[in-house]
C-alpha cells in the first residue's frame, strides 16, 4: 500500500507500479478527486476507483457515479477501507482476459451502491438488535422502494394471515437480510440515472422472472434461504443490461452484472448465478437456483412469444431440467 500527498506524486508512483485500487479524497487542494480519477481511468482502466467524501449530497453521488466504482462517506472505519481493498483483490481473481477487464474499467459508469441501501446496511451492521422503528424510518424515505417491498410481503409466497401495510410489518415478515437485498434491487432500478422508461421496462421484466423463480423454488420445496436467493437473483438477473444500455461493449450482460455484484461484495453463489445464468452447464457447481433461474427466464420468454409450454420444454436440454429438479414440473405441464 502506497500513500502520496499530492495527485502529481500519486500519478508518478502509478507509472512505476500499476495500481489495483485507487482511493482519493473528493476535495483536494491541487485537483478535484473526480478529475484525478478520470486520469486514472484513462491510464489504468482496470483499477478499482474509490472516492472518499464527507459530502454525500445528490450532486456528489451523481458525479461520483460517472467515474468511481465506490463512494465511501467520511468519517469511516478502517475496516471499511480494508474491505474495499479485499474486494479489489477478489476482482483480480475474476476470470477475465486483460482486454475485457480493461473494457469493464472504461465503462462510463457503474451504479454506485444506493445511498438508502448503504444507510440501512450501516445501521444493521452497527447494532446487535435492530430497532424496528429505526428500520421503518430508513425504509420510509423512499416511497417507490417501500411500495415494492410491501407488494412482495403481501404476495402469495410470503403472505400471512393479515395484510402488511408498513415497513415495520414487512421487516417482521421478510426478515432483515431479505429486506436489505430488496432495497438494493429496487433502488438500482428506480434510480434517477439513465432512461427511466428503459429502467422501468427492465424492472417489470426482472419482477416477472423473480416471480417465476420463486414459483419454481416453491414447487420444488426449496428451503427458505434458497427461495429468497432465487427471488433476489431473478430481480437482479438483468442488471448488466441496465449498466450497458446504449454503450458499446464486447462482453455479455451476464458478465457485467456478476462483475458489479462482485465489486459490491456479494457472496459467490449469487455472483455465479448471474454469471452463468444463460449457460448454466458451463458453471463448475450444481446449484439448483442457477438452473431454475435459467428456466424461469425461458418461461417468461415463452410467455412473451406466446410459445406453448410443450414446445419450450421439448427444446430445453434435459440436463437443465434435471439439475433444476423440475422433471415433475415439466410432466405436470405437458
Amino acid at each position: 500500500m502506497v500513500f502520496e500527498a499530492s495527485p502529481a506524486q500519486a500519478l508518478s508512483q502509478m507509472a512505476k507500479a500499476t495500481p489495483w485500487v485507487v482511493l482519493v479524497e473528493k476535495k483536494m487542494p491541487e485537483m478535484d478527486g473526480a478529475d484525478f480519477l478520470k486520469q486514472v481511468k484513462k491510464s489504468y482502466p482496470d483499477a478499482v476507483r474509490v472516492i472518499l467524501s464527507a459530502d454525500i449530497s445528490h450532486d456528489t453521488v451523481i458525479e461520483s457515479a460517472n467515474i468511481a466504482h465506490l463512494l465511501l462517506s467520511k468519517p469511516f472505519e478502517l475496516d471499511e477501507i480494508v474491505e474495499v481493498i479485499e474486494r479489489a483483490v477478489c476482482l483480480r481473481t475474476f476470470a477475465l482476459d486483460d482486454e475485457l477487464r480493461a473494457e469493464m474499467g472504461r465503462l462510463d459508469s457503474l451504479p454506485l451502491l444506493p445511498a438508502n441501501y448503504q444507510a440501512l446496511v450501516e445501521y444493521l451492521d452497527s447494532v446487535e438488535e435492530p430497532d424496528p422503528a429505526r428500520v421503518d424510518q430508513l425504509l420510509s424515505h423512499d416511497v417507490a422502494v417501500l411500495s415494492k417491498i410491501l407488494q412482495l410481503a403481501n404476495s402469495a409466497y410470503f403472505c400471512g394471515v393479515k395484510p402488511v401495510y408498513s415497513a415495520r410489518e414487512a421487516v417482521i415478515r421478510l426478515g432483515y437480510d431479505l429486506i436489505r437485498k430488496l432495497v438494493l434491487c429496487f433502488s438500482v432500478y428506480t434510480s434517477e440515472n439513465g432512461n427511466s422508461d428503459f429502467n422501468n421496462q427492465l424492472l417489470r421484466q426482472s419482477e416477472r422472472v423473480a416471480e417465476k423463480c420463486i414459483h419454481l423454488a416453491s414447487f420444488t420445496r426449496l428451503e427458505r434461504a434458497k427461495k429468497e436467493r432465487a427471488y433476489f437473483s431473478g430481480l437482479l438477473h438483468n442488471i448488466g443490461e441496465l449498466v450497458i444500455a446504449g454503450r458499446e461493449f464486447n462482453g455479455s450482460f451476464d458478465l457485467v452484472g456478476s462483475f458489479l455484484l462482485k465489486l459490491w461484495g456479494f457472496e459467490a453463489l449469487i455472483i455465479d448465478t448471474l454469471r452463468y445464468q444463460s449457460n448454466p452447464l458451463e458453471s463448475d457447481g450444481d446449484d439448483v437456483v442457477l438452473y431454475q433461474l435459467h428456466i424461469a427466464k425461458a418461461l417468461v420468454d415463452a410467455e412473451n412469444k406466446k410459445l406453448p409450454l410443450e414446445q419450450l420444454f421439448a427444446e430445453l436440454d434435459p440436463q437443465l431440467i434435471e439439475r433444476a429438479m423440475l422433471s415433475d414440473y415439466v410432466r405436470s405441464h405437458t
